[in-house]
């Protein structure tokens, strides 16, 4: 008797009986097992990629996709989305999004069943070479794909790295993530595929072996749940749910200066950078004669200067408190490219890029002719992380989106660089003249003097004077003006109101900023050109 290992025999009948199945069966049960292992792939992916965009701040193709679709929309169409999602505006298609990906993955797993043609039953657990060829040209195309539909929002790092190694490490996360679903899609799909009789093997030992193999690919299904759920757990975790946030005044009364942690806060970020000091960067390039770079230590070094900045959102509303007011400190950007050489003769633009993908342009000689800021510090000390650590940019009499965060990149131009509101539609131009009624409120006593006052903002234009009516607009008052504590700031007002009659008051509040020109009283909301009108509120004398 030989001592040579016998290979082991296929049951050839069993596989002629099996090769003899109808067309239509064979189909189901590769479809079937194309399909269970595209959802075992995806879920994988998105595990991977969650850790990517948690550890090193690389940005998930779902938030890719949400950046490119946003600069897609109209502004009327993006209003009525935030409507329809309510609070949960960015949650939502975000995991919409993250959903349609998954079923995306797994009808990708049916669509590599059909190229592949496996013939089934199959002889082993090893993919063949058409199956490896067939994931890795897959994957290939994905990632090419992806860059060439994101190249401008890969430029994207949440730990902050500067642009051009954004790009590089967000396509390399994009590589990693589909190269993750084409391993796992060509190893599952093979896993769940019928395998042929073999003869000299025991049944039993053969439908086990086929079991663990099934139940490998449910367990990668089950674990690629439990992981997806806790990273999106996790990512939920930093959610910047201050988004939104007002700063209203205190018993009726606005401070002159907010304080950091009232200030108002918008940001386009469901999760904000986290920048790492040690990555981050600031560019100095374009049309600049001498372009260059700053890690932070060096930036602090810049000669710098501090100053009261009122910023207004676009979407405050008349007599609304997307308004605040603070003491920046940094380097002007004047200053900044004169450590430069200056611009060349052919800049007329500076384009503002920022960590989290946000980027605008403004006309050059606007800018410094506001004697834009570039700050690391807001009202004596670091500059908070929700306000834009370590660097952000204050534009005075523009309004707040064109004060970007978390700067990386000052970049002086030849044309307009187009961004996320631009695109949209939003108004870009100087901000308009509001005044608002902080007090009183409701009531007032009748034959007592009672203090009317408020605020008043015209951005860099600063404002000449405050009327007050308390008959809905007939008969106007001037208000007495307190300094304001620069060029760039809200100005408080107050007017003294003795009420002869009992009855219901409307009290209105008009500004004429530094130029002359009086607030319009034309009624306009906040989309898409920022709102206008008068601020009026009711009292009621008795």
């Amino acid at each position: 008797m030989s001592d040579t290992p016998q290979e082991p025999k296929i049951d050839e009948e069993a596989d002629a009986s099996s090769v003899s199945d109808p067309a239509w069966r064979t189909w189901l049960v590769c479809g079937l097992c194309g399909l269970g292992a595209g959802l075992a792939a995806s879920l994988l992916a998105v595990v991977k990629m969650g850790i990517l965009r948690l550890l090193v701040g690389i940005p998930t193709p779902v938030e890719l996709f949400g950046d490119f679709v946003l600069k897609h929309l109209d502004v009327h169409t993006f209003i009525r989305l935030l409507a329809t999602f309510g609070s949960n505006a960015k949650t939502a298609p975000l995991g919409l999004a993250l959903l349609a990906m998954i079923g995306l993955g797994v009808v990708l797993g049916l669509f590599y069943a059909i190229i592949v043609r496996v013939k089934i039953p199959v002889a082993g657990f090893r993919p063949a070479r058409r199956e490896w060829l067939t994931s890795i040209v897959l994957l290939i195309v994905m990632t090419l794909i992806g860059v060439l539909l994101f190249w401008d929002e890969l430029r994207q790092n949440f730990l902050g790295l500067p642009i051009d190694w954004g790009r590089v490490t967000s396509a390399l996360g994009l590589l990693l993530d589909f190269g993750v679903y084409g391993i796992v899609l060509c190893l599952a799909y093979r896993a769940l595929l019928p395998r042929q009789i073999v003869s000299s093997v025991p049944a039993h030992v053969q439908g086990r072996r086929q079991l663990l193999s099934r139940a490998s690919v449910a367990a990668l299904i089950v674990s690629g749940i439990g992981g997806t759920l806790g990273l999106v757990r996790s990512y939920l975790n930093n959610e910047a749910s201050y988004d939104g946030m007002q700063s209203p005044p205190h018993n009726q009364v606005t401070p002159p200066i907010t304080s950091n942690s009232e200030h108002y806060v918008v940001t386009q970020n469901t999760v904000d950078p986290m920048p790492e000091i040690n990555l981050w960067r600031l560019e100095v390039t374009g049309l600049v004669k001498n372009p260059g770079s700053y890690i932070y230590a060096q930036l602090q070094h810049l000669p710098s200067i501090s100053r009261a900045i009122t910023l207004e959102c676009i979407a405050n509303g008349v007599g609304h408190n997307l308004i605040s007011t603070a003491i920046w400190q940094g380097v002007t950007l004047r200053t900044l490219l004169e450590q430069h050489g200056g611009s060349l003769p052919e800049a007329k633009f500076v384009a503002f890029y920022c960590i989290d993908g946000y980027n605008m342009s403004l006309p050059l000689d606007e800018v410094l002719a506001a004697d834009a800021l570039l700050a690391w510090r807001m009202n004596g000390v670091e500059l908070p992380q929700r306000h834009g650590y370590p660097l952000r940019v204050l534009v005075p009499g523009r309004y707040g989106e064109e004060n970007p965060k978390w700067l990386s990149r000052v970049e002086l131009t030849d044309h307009f660089v187009g961004g996320l509101y631009s695109d949209q539609g939003w108004y870009n131009g100087p901000l308009h003249t509001t005044s608002r009624i902080d007090h009183p409120r409701d009531t007032a006593r009748l034959g007592k003097t009672i203090e009317v006052g408020g605020m008043a903002f015209a951005g860099n234009r600063g404002i000449r004077r405050v009327e007050v009516s308390a008959d809905g607009g007939t008969i106007w008052h001037e208000a007495e003006l307190e300094p304001a504590l620069s060029q760039d700031t809200w100005v408080m007002w107050f007017w003294p109101w003795i009420p002869l009659l009992p009855g219901k008051y409307t009290l209105v509040c008009r500004a004429t900023d530094g130029t002359g020109e009086v607030q319009t009283s034309r009624v306009q909301g906040t989309v898409p050109n920022g709102a206008t009108g008068y601020h009026k509120i009711a009292v009621q004398v008795g």
